[in-house]
């Protein structure tokens, strides 16, 4: 693995990591959110908490179908290169310039495979944006509800 894809792995564990502390944090706010039902109303928590559980689900369901890909792109890579060393082994190769141009090849043949799973990456870190930002909205549109004046009046 080399350096640059070890660090956005590392980078990708981390943001998936607070990605997952983040998500938590607003699952014990929606569930202190019960105590307040009487001045939010029982059907806005229960509508907040319905949509937090799909977001998460949603988001699990998106990491797992992403580590699948991933996957399956290092399967074919090993497939590939297990292909290669066969063709290099039965060629028999008998000069370093024909062992080099054949690597040139496969390392043009995998470019596909190489930019499929940068796009996947960058995906995913672009899904993790939308998500944080949709976490975001919710929480503003929550404390907006709280903070109307016919809110207070819902109290008595």
């Amino acid at each position: 693995m080399t350096k640059k894809t070890a660090k956005k792995s590392d980078q990708a564990e981390k943001e998936w990591t607070d990605l997952q502390r983040d998500l938590d944090t607003l699952g014990e706010q929606l569930g202190s959110l019960r105590s307040h039902t009487a001045e939010l109303g029982e059907t806005l928590v229960d509508d907040l908490e319905a949509r937090f559980r799909d977001v998460r689900s949603r988001t699990l369901n998106f990491r797992n179908a992403t580590e699948e890909q991933f996957e399956a792109l290092r399967q074919l890579a090993v497939q590939q290169a297990s292909a290669t060393q066969s063709s290099l082994t039965e060629a028999g190769l008998k000069s370093a310039e024909t062992a080099k141009e054949t690597a040139r090849q496969m390392w043009e043949r995998s470019e596909p495979l190489r930019l499929g799973a940068q796009e996947v990456g960058q995906g995913f870190a672009r899904a993790w944006t939308e998500i944080a930002a949709a976490f975001g909205k919710a929480a503003e549109k929550i404390q907006s509800e709280r903070d109307k004046p016919g809110a207070a009046g819902e109290k008595s």
